[in-house]
């Protein structure tokens, strides 16, 4: 797919760059993925196990509001001015839609979609990817990043994050938790996101940046759904 979707628009040039930093911002989540996997097996220096311990599990908050630092950037570098950069647009699919029509340009179609990694149906629920597709399956999955986001802000228990998404994982007691795979789903949202956008615009995927990525292996390495509009795996 490399032809223009639509008519370019003036502002793409401002589209991709802002993905570009998109891109260079999602560095060094990555990276923290792969220092999440790297510590199995590392003892620390109490002689302790680093796997599968608070010191490991702590790097998937930090993966994810990173992560989710640097989308909501992306959005508030395309869509407002230098005149309005005391106003913050929050990731929330309504308001970037109006924001965008605003500019000329239809954000978060019917036809959008993002991919993730959510708990599996089967026996041990194995992780796997997962596409969400649509207005309402978009907005439903953002709303619980978004709550998840604002609890870790102010200090919070995560584990008392909404899940009517159901993309986090269930725990014992009734509460839920995201893991380190739903944490590098949501790289992979970032991604996804930006992409929409920049075809939006009237781009290409010519026109997007080298995506970071963790080192992948088992799971997180099985194909992504594709993307209708990306066309791509």
């Amino acid at each position: 797919m490399n032809s223009r979707s639509t008519i370019e628009h003036a502002d793409l040039p401002k589209a991709v760059a802002a993905a570009g930093s998109l891109a260079a911002g999602l560095v060094n989540p990555s990276l923290l993925v792969t220092l999440h996997r790297d510590l199995e097996g590392l003892v620390a220096k109490d002689g302790s196990s680093l796997g599968r311990s608070p010191k490991q599990y702590a790097l998937r908050w930090a993966i994810f509001t990173m992560s989710y630092a640097a989308v909501e950037a992306f959005f508030n570098d395309v869509l407002l001015d230098d005149e309005s950069q005391t106003r913050h647009l929050p990731l929330h699919p309504d308001k970037l839609r109006d924001a965008g029509r605003k500019a000329g340009v239809e954000l978060f179609t019917r036809d959008w979609g993002v991919r993730t990694r959510v708990v599996g149906l089967a026996a041990g629920n194995r992780s796997r990817w997962k596409l969400y597709r649509g207005t309402q399956e978009i907005r439903t999955y953002l709303a619980d990043m978004k709550n998840l986001r604002d609890i870790l802000s102010h200090g919070g228990d995560p584990r008392l994050v909404s899940n009517a998404s159901g993309a986090l994982w269930p725990l014992a007691d009734g509460k839920h938790s995201m893991r380190l795979m739903g944490a590098e789903g949501f790289i992979q949202v970032c991604c996804d996101l930006a992409a929409q956008t920049v075809l939006a615009y009237g781009g290409s995927v010519d026109d997007l940046p080298d995506w970071p990525e963790p080192e992948r292996s088992g799971l997180s390495a099985e194909r992504r759904p594709d993307l209708s509009l990306l066309g791509e795996s």
